[in-house]
């Protein structure tokens, strides 16, 4: 099943559904993910807040970082 039938079949699905759905696949993600403190977390946040800030960096807005995300795993 291609991710367009996967999406369209999952919006589908009615909200309470969605929502287990959406949890499952973020925990399976978030269990992916390298540990972090959350005073590690913090610091990283302040970090990049006071970059954006500054205007050291630029933000994106979502599409574009769901753009962004796509591409980098293919999905485009």
């Amino acid at each position: 099943m291609s991710n367009q039938q996967l999406t369209t079949a999952a919006m589908a699905l009615p909200l309470a559904e969605r929502v287990s759905l959406a949890q499952s696949l973020w925990q399976s993600i978030d269990s992916g993910l390298a540990d972090t403190t959350e005073r590690d977390a913090v610091r990283t946040a302040l970090k990049r807040d006071a970059e954006l800030t500054s205007g050291a960096a630029k933000g994106r807005t979502h599409d574009e970082m769901m753009q962004a995300a796509r591409r980098a795993i293919g999905c485009t």
